[in-house]
């Protein structure tokens, strides 16, 4: 079969491509939503105009080992130190004492080393270049968001160096806290920043360096005020690039993408801005600066993109890529999801109190996994990071997850600032009532810039510093010290933070080295799990050293042992049961806390136990 070339009439200029970058270290498993978005945009927009999406980061992934590569991208300090050696030599051994107290806690890591690392990015990002005719292109874009900010710049500057007159755009969280007068002033080689949403930046910078090639060279507005009003208006993400790429590693290296989807942007959580309120939204987040105000896609639009992405790349991995997943139309988008007859596997980040409905219908559709916004066991320490949630609602999902089926990641932050003697006891004894669900990670508060806490240092009992120190050994202090980098510094009340939350430090470890001993085996089933016997009900207890506890509930017990599988109040419970004395029920109650086998927080009360059969519970 013959393809005529079709060559432009005399005089027509024709289009000089486009090409948009994803660096190391972006989860390699999964193509960046950032690029599919964008690439399907243009495409839509000027069908003349190629546009290239290269993924480096998945051949680095591929170069250095992909569980090597997963355990890196997940640390910001030793991700970004691999390329720091190489964008600044001269801060060599500064940063070689950064990596190894940063990755002190991964024998992986530090098993290999970061001259071996930096040589094996090197090799890597050389490899990359000279395999791409960049003379061809009229634009280069580049998507920076965690732990891809030196990495971007090491291949921006070599780049450059080779190809002075090639215009490069950077967009993305990792610089929106940037003005572009001081990022260009410290890296001459980028030509342009986006901020906020880059979809009609980098049109406009399309239309007139690829299609008229003409000179654009000013600042581009403010993307905040330019975003896209109606999400259901953008096309479904392009990831062929992405699919070619690791086609072109070879039978060795294959894998199952897990593919990113968004469903809104921005966080309806903060609801609508008012300036007059300084702590909006979760007080540690900063990860909506570069939005304004919330949207979301139709669950119709949504469930149209998994199934055109899952029919045309022949997955059922997908990730949600949302702050947090709509709350509106979700028990729509999830039953249509459910009767696709596809079994998906499904992540997204949810709130807390999440309605045990929704998160069956989750379940259905085949979302194994999320991460919960939990935060914090102490109710007191919740309303100080305004989450909007008490600890008993972070228990109850974590217990309804553990009935479903569903692995619920969260986070313990600790060290928030301020926090006090009597958040940090409501945690540890909380934490005895939980230790029978799935750990959850711990880590340590650090000061976002633009979060709630930043806006308002004071009101936390801190005081600014600039950058975090460590963006000072990465990068030389005269850079350092005139970029505005996301993770900030701050000094007030650290030391007393560090001795206060110790103990919650200790029975973090020890609560996931339990739970990992009591999960050893072929099907281990719930730590602590029910048997209904239609009259009467059997739990049981199982321990790390392999003993088990067993209670066995009469029926008026079996009853009000159910019922509580919600959060009930205590004269919920009364009614249930009228011609209970109430004294018994009390004694009842109080007995079911003390061996905690529920909890009880402001008169509501909560079973802990899960189904064994985890498909025999209907929430």
């Amino acid at each position: 079969m013959h393809t005529a070339e079709h060559k432009p009439e005399a005089g027509i200029i024709s289009p000089r491509p486009l090409i948009l970058v994803s660096a190391p270290w972006a989860m390699y498993n999964r193509p960046s939503i950032q690029l599919g978005t964008l690439k399907a945009h243009l495409r839509r927009r000027f069908p003349d105009v190629p546009v290239r999406a290269e993924h480096v980061h998945l051949h680095v992934a591929a170069a250095v080992g992909y569980t090597l590569y997963q355990v890196i991208s997940e640390r910001t300090w030793v991700a970004e130190s691999v390329a720091a050696t190489l964008l600044f030599p001269d801060q060599g051994p500064a940063i070689q004492r950064l990596f190894e107290r940063e990755s002190r806690q991964n024998p992986a890591i530090r098993a290999v080393g970061l001259p071996a690392l930096a040589q094996a990015l090197d090799t890597a990002c050389d490899r990359f270049i000279a395999d791409i005719d960049w003379t061809a292109f009229g634009l280069a874009g580049f998507s920076v968001s965690l732990c891809q900010s030196t990495c971007s710049l090491v291949l921006i500057r070599r780049i450059k160096r080779k190809y002075p007159e090639l215009p490069v755009v950077v967009g993305g969280a990792g610089f929106s806290g940037e003005s572009f007068v001081a990022l260009t002033a410290a890296f001459p080689e980028i030509d342009y920043l986006t901020q906020g949403e880059g979809e009609t930046d980098l049109a406009e910078l399309t239309d007139a360096l690829c299609r008229n090639q003409g000179a654009a060279r000013k600042p581009l507005p403010d993307g905040l005020n330019r975003q896209i009003r109606d999400l259901d208006d953008l096309p479904i993400p392009d990831f062929d690039d992405y699919f070619a790429q690791l086609q072109s590693l070879g039978p060795a290296k294959q894998f199952h993408p897990v593919l990113p989807v968004e469903a809104s942007r921005g966080c309806w959580w903060i609801k609508k801005p008012d300036p007059d309120r300084p702590a909006q939204g979760c007080a540690f987040c900063n990860l909506n600066r570069h939005w304004t105000g919330y949207r979301s896609k139709s669950p119709r639009k949504v469930a149209e993109e998994i199934t055109a992405l899952s029919t045309r790349h022949k997955v059922l991995g997908f990730s949600f890529m949302d702050n947090l997943l709509p709350r509106k139309g979700a028990t729509e988008l999830f039953t249509t999801l459910a009767e696709s007859g596809r079994d998906y596997r499904l992540f997204g980040e949810i709130r807390a109190d999440t309605p045990p409905t929704l998160l069956a219908a989750m379940r259905r559709a085949g979302m194994r996994e999320v991460q919960v916004g939990v935060e914090a066991l102490s109710s007191a320490l919740l309303a100080r990071m305004n989450k909007g949630t008490s600890a008993l609602d972070n228990i109850e999902v974590m217990r309804h997850c553990e009935a479903l089926g569903i692995h619920h990641g969260g986070n313990l932050l600790m060290r928030f600032p301020g926090s006090t003697a009597q958040e940090v006891q409501e945690t540890l004894a909380n934490m005895e009532f939980v230790a029978l669900y799935l750990p959850l990670r711990p880590v340590f508060f650090w000061l976002g810039l633009g979060s709630p806490v930043f806006r308002d240092p004071r009101g936390h009992g801190i005081r600014l510093t600039g950058n975090d120190p460590r963006w000072s050994v990465l990068f030389p202090p005269q850079i350092a010290r005139t970029l505005r980098f996301m993770v900030q510094g701050y000094v007030g009340g650290k030391r007393e933070q560090r001795r206060l939350w110790r103990p919650v430090e200790h029975r973090a470890r020890q609560w996931a080295r339990e739970y990992a001993q009591s999960m050893r085996g072929p099907n281990p089933g719930p730590i602590l799990g029910y048997q209904d016997g239609a009259d009467f009900l059997i739990i049981t207890l199982r321990r790390p050293d392999k003993t088990h506890d067993t209670h066995r509930l009469p029926q008026a017990s079996r009853r009000i042992y159910l019922f509580c599988r919600k959060s009930r109040t205590r004269n919920q419970i009364q009614s249930l049961l009228p011609h209970l004395a109430a004294d018994k029920l009390d004694g009842f109650l109080r007995m079911m806390v003390d061996k905690r086998l529920m909890f009880s927080e402001s008169d509501r009360f909560l079973s802990l136990a899960v189904p064994m059969d985890r498909s025999a519970e209907d929430l």
